[in-house]
């Protein structure tokens, strides 16, 4: 895929190299905020403000992101196979009761700590340096679902 002059690239993005055009592409192109390149050289998405992440194991994980799709909100989604777990991207709304946060955690599923970070893969395929992928990758001028969206779906399946 071509990115247009007015994204201020002229790469495909499977020319991408660097953490740093990595980290441009998510910020410009997705829209992720914040997006960054740590010393290591890894691409990270910082937990701050809006942005949230819920962390599944993998079976629960795409069962979830099925009923996302059915509901027409189905947002960005990482998989990582060590531990097999999936993480999804959202707004920031609000934290779910203590009830739902109980449910959640007997089901494994935790929302991300406020400032810690995503790392996001430096590429598309399902193996990458990070040993993390897109299950279904962020989507231009696509809005992130909102947290109390991910886990009503998230209710929903268990």
């Amino acid at each position: 895929m071509e990115l247009g002059p007015n994204e201020g690239w002229n790469v495909r993005l499977d020319e991408l190299t660097t953490p740093q055009e990595w980290a441009r592409v998510y910020r410009s192109l997705f829209g992720l905020p914040y997006v960054h390149v740590t010393t290591p050289g890894f691409v990270v998405l910082p937990l701050v403000d809006t942005i949230a992440a819920l962390n599944t194991p993998e079976p629960l994980g795409a069962l979830i992101l099925d009923e996302l799709v059915g509901r027409g909100i189905p947002g960005p989604v990482l998989v990582r196979d060590k531990p097999p777990r999936r993480t999804f991207l959202a707004v920031f709304d609000g934290y779910p009761s203590d009830e739902r946060l109980e449910l959640l955690e007997r089901n494994s599923v935790d929302i991300g700590p406020h400032r810690s970070n995503v790392i996001l893969p430096t590429g598309f395929g399902r193996h990458t340096h990070e040993g993390r992928w897109w299950a279904r990758a962020p989507q231009r001028e696509e809005s992130l679902p909102l947290l109390s969206e991910v886990v009503a779906a998230t209710e929903a399946v268990l």
